[in-house]
């Protein structure tokens, strides 16, 4: 590839990347904000079940709407992008790939322990317990935000778009670096936290390791879905124990 297609591909994907970010971000405050508006419009609980009905609708709908216009950035470098038959060789590795996520998150509660002497919880993970605590309608939120909204959408940015505009023909771990790096930063960036940023990044580069070995988008998903499935139920535990 010329060097003025690679500039090009570089400056195509950080815009995709930027697109993608943005529509994320659109989800929750659409989503949020849709439930806010009818509930004050009904003059009703928060938790009333139109108000989470709705809630859940916006959110389906502007998920389905992310995930085409990223599908379609993916497609344009990566055409053979789909929903595949999931074959039983390649979803092993959504095993493989789930227990290096939890020896990540084993190595950096060493890492803590090593340097700072004491285990600290990520501020996001924090707030997703917050959330939680609350029942109801936010933790309805939370739980479809992390086992189906966060799988599609980060993936097609972090892995789809990533490994496919950034430095495809370089060598193999270079954008896998990337991928995990930026990862890591975009879950971080609102209270920058050195440990919880060296955990999601772990975690970003064993998601795209899965999807360079499988060459199929939807194991990377499907790992990042059973990993955050697995963290849901702990939220769902917390919400009803306390």
């Amino acid at each position: 590839m010329k060097k003025t297609d690679q500039i090009g591909t570089l400056i195509s994907g950080v815009i995709w990347v930027t697109v993608g970010i943005i529509l994320d971000f659109a989800i929750q405050l659409g989503s949020t904000y849709s439930k806010y508006g009818i509930v004050k419009w009904l003059h009703v609980d928060k938790n009333n079940p139109i108000g989470i009905t709705i809630m859940l609708l916006v959110a389906a709908i502007l998920t389905a709407l992310t995930v085409w216009i990223l599908g379609y950035a993916v497609k344009r470098k990566s055409p053979k992008t789909a929903l595949h038959p999931f074959r039983g060789d390649k979803l092993v590795w959504v095993g493989y790939g789930y227990v290096m996520i939890i020896g990540a998150g084993i190595l950096t509660v060493a890492l803590q322990l090593i340097f700072s002497h004491q285990q600290i919880t990520a501020s996001n993970q924090v707030a997703l317990e917050e959330m939680a605590r609350k029942g109801g309608a936010a933790l309805i939120f939370v739980v479809v935000l992390a086992v189906f909204v966060a799988p599609l959408v980060e993936e097609l940015i972090f892995r789809g778009i990533i490994l496919n505009y950034f430095f495809k023909e370089g060598p193999w771990w270079l954008n896998v670096i990337i991928s995990g790096v930026l990862f890591g930063y975009f879950h971080v960036f609102q209270d920058f936290q050195i440990f919880a940023f060296i955990q999601y990044s772990l975690m970003g580069i064993v998601l795209a390791i899965v999807y360079k070995k499988t060459k199929q988008i939807q194991y990377a998903m499907a790992t990042h879905m059973l990993n955050n499935s697995i963290a849901a139920l702990s939220l769902i535990g917390m919400a009803f124990g306390s």
